[in-house]
């Protein structure tokens, strides 16, 4: 059943959008019932605001690491790599996955940003806060899509790799560790 859902959510990256809004939609539904668990609403607003900000950095930082994944899957050029960019399927679907993380980077630092803006009383009553859980969220499905995309493409590279070591030559000798 879960692997069932994996294959799915896989092929889908809009449905992170539909994953965040319901976390979101949960939360808020839990707050309003109980009265309690709007953690981003109990602080002041400083404090909000640096939350907001922090996690604005947090997802501009994870945007040079996607940077760097997406040069690693463009620079990687054996057979495996190769026939995974012309797959039929699997080809557009990869891409699919890349350009929704890299537009999610820009979506939840803007919704961060912005929240900064908007949160502008020291109780929030407009609900600001819940913006920013959302696209925490977002952050959050694509972080872990991320991982899943970035996963393939380190196992792909590091198999073409050791397709690509001559057969004649002896395997490396172990590495002799230093007695303590």
């Amino acid at each position: 059943m879960l692997n069932w859902l994996w294959r799915r959510w896989v092929r889908r990256p809009a449905v992170d959008l539909v994953l965040a809004g319901a976390v979101v939609g949960l939360h808020l539904a839990a707050v309003q019932i109980t009265g309690a668990g709007d953690v981003l609403g109990w602080p002041g607003r400083e404090q909000r605001i640096a939350v907001y900000t922090t996690t604005a950095t947090v997802v501009a930082i994870i945007g040079s690491f996607i940077t760097a994944a997406v040069t690693l899957y463009a620079a990687a050029t054996g057979p495996r790599m190769r026939v995974l960019r012309t797959h039929p399927q699997k080809g557009p679907e990869f891409r699919r996955n890349w350009m929704s993380i890299l537009s999610a980077t820009l979506v939840v630092s803007g919704l961060c940003l912005l929240a900064v803006v908007l949160d502008n009383t020291e109780h929030d009553e407009v609900g600001v806060h819940w913006l920013a859980e959302g696209a925490a969220a977002l952050g959050v499905a694509r972080a872990v899509r991320l991982m899943w995309l970035f996963g393939k493409v380190i196992i792909g590279n590091d198999l073409d790799l050791g397709d690509t070591r001559d057969p004649a030559s002896p395997p490396p000798a172990p590495v002799r560790q230093p007695r303590a």
